[in-house]
């Protein structure tokens, strides 16, 4: 039996998966790692770490799997997206490595906005530089590390680092380099005249290949690390939103989604580059050729959910256990409503300084309540970014949505978002979609498949059956709705 294997790098884990040629997957295993922050505003972490326990997972997934190195014929990836790592010319990290959720670069992210104005370079970003983003991580090393700029011989982003521990070579691809903001989305290329106004080098910046293209090797000393065969192929791998949408079968435009996971979004693929021009969504590249994706991210989702759970609840009780709690409550959580801005946000309103709140607490709510209000509070959000899609003009079948993450997986979760949403929520049989996308791109690679889009078909499957509106709680959510848009309003005015 032949496997691939798929390696997702997300924000709190990092997650192995085993394909067959088939599409079964043969185990999953998840090793964990905290965010640092140092100080108000920071999120970062250590590469070193994630590589730590990505072996790890590998060790733990082939023998979960039962899998001799042998039979693993290639390996693909797929990683949070935005990150920041730097490496010096003889390829150590210079420093941690500034991730998705940091907020400390304002600054830069108006000098940035101000020169893409200029440059009139909205049609080619097609995406707003935002706190987080490489590019404008990479400005505040320039401007406020200096020391470790002037060392620096290479950027990537987070799931690159790991090929580069498991290949010694140092790629990117097209999915996850357009949320670098340094990537130019319409042409799949590093945007050379922002770089050159930033004055950063392009020598910087890795080669660019498709997500599925071999691009390099296990090393020998990769091999002796982790248990892999030396010479196993590696292919490039994805951002975690494309590798999403492809671990749900979607691989040709139409499908709206809904993704929850430590952040959350509303996504659809497209056949051609369409973006806001308020800047307001993401479009990036997707992993089939001549394929983009709109986005609106938001970033809080799941991690609401972990913060209340670990940091207010103190609790070790799982999330099916909260899940089903919150499911004995009514739809409005009898008033109660939470502002689930606890990393700032982007869209619908970008506000680094956005912060959580609960707003109609009483005497008569428990803790069933609290955690209701939480996932409901997710849901108006994004419903919020649903609307701002139509209002972008962006193309989607609005008769359904594909649910995945996190969000997805609780009863009570996705009836909730059937309810905000008003539309039926359906949902696959696959396992770990963003793990399973970055397989799939190795199977892609290695030939198994003849494209993503036969890949997609042949190995995903939707469950037939949706979660459909109630139409009692279809009405109670668009009277807090409103109520939640002026929450909203007022706080990010304040």
């Amino acid at each position: 039996m032949e496997y691939v294997m798929g390696i997702d790098l997300g924000t709190s884990s990092v997650k192995a998966i085993l394909m067959d040629r088939q599409g079964r997957t043969a185990a999953v295993a998840q090793k964990e790692y905290k965010v640092e922050t140092p100080k108000t505003g920071y999120a970062q972490q250590r590469p070193q770490k994630w590589w730590q326990q990505t072996k790890l997972a590998i060790l733990e997934v082939m023998e979960r799997g039962k899998v001799m190195a042998c039979q693993v014929k290639g390996i693909g990836f797929s990683g949070q997206m935005h990150g920041l790592v730097i490496l010096d010319k003889e390829k150590n990290v210079l420093m941690p490595a500034v991730i998705w959720m940091d907020q400390r670069t304002r600054q830069e992210q108006e000098k940035i906005l101000q020169i893409v104005k200029e440059e009139r370079l909205e049609s080619q970003l097609m995406n707003r530089p935002m706190a987080g983003m490489m590019i404008c991580s990479l400005l505040w090393v320039k401007e406020h590390r200096p020391e470790i700029y002037e060392k620096a011989a290479h950027v990537m982003l987070p799931k690159d680092y790991i090929r580069f521990c498991l290949g010694g070579t140092i790629e990117t691809d097209e999915t996850d380099a357009g949320g670098s903001i340094a990537f130019s989305v319409r042409d799949r290329q590093w945007c050379t005249r922002l770089l050159k106004r930033l004055e950063i080098s392009k020598a910087l910046f890795p080669p660019v290949a498709k997500p599925y293209e071999i691009v390099g090797t296990v090393t020998k000393k990769a091999e002796e690390e982790t248990g892999l065969l030396k010479g196993t192929l590696l292919v490039a791998g994805g951002a975690d939103s494309a590798m999403q949408l492809t671990g749900n079968g979607v691989a040709s435009e139409g499908t709206l989604c809904v993704n929850i996971g430590t952040a959350s979004q509303i996504l659809t693929v497209m056949s051609k580059p369409c973006y806001d021009e308020k800047l307001r969504t993401q479009t990036l590249c997707h992993s089939a050729p001549d394929l983009w994706y709109g986005q609106c991210g938001s970033l809080n989702g799941g991690n609401t959910l972990s913060w209340l759970r670990n940091n207010v609840l103190k609790t070790t009780d799982n999330y099916q256990k909260l899940d089903k709690e919150a499911g004995m409550v009514l739809a409005g959580s009898e008033g109660l409503f939470f502002l689930p801005y606890l990393a700032g946000e982007r869209v619908p309103y970008e506000n680094p300084d956005a912060r959580g709140m609960f707003f109609g607490l009483s005497m008569r709510h428990e803790r069933a309540h609290i955690v209701r209000s939480v996932m409901e509070g997710v849901a108006l959000n994004l419903r919020m970014c649903l609307d701002v899609f139509k209002e972008a003009g962006i193309q989607a079948d609005w008769q359904s949505i594909l649910a995945s993450g996190g969000g997805a997986k609780g009863e009570t979760w996705r009836q909730i978002q059937a309810d905000v949403f008003g539309l039926p929520v359906y949902e696959t049989e696959g396992e770990e979609e963003a793990c399973a996308g970055a397989a799939m791109m190795a199977s892609v690679g290695l030939g198994w498949y003849s494209s993503v889009e036969e890949a997609a078909k042949a190995i995903v499957k939707r469950k037939p059956e949706p979660t459909e509106p109630v139409w009692e709680h279809r009405t109670v959510y668009e009277e807090t709705l409103a109520r939640f848009r002026f929450l909203t309003r007022t706080c990010q005015n304040s």
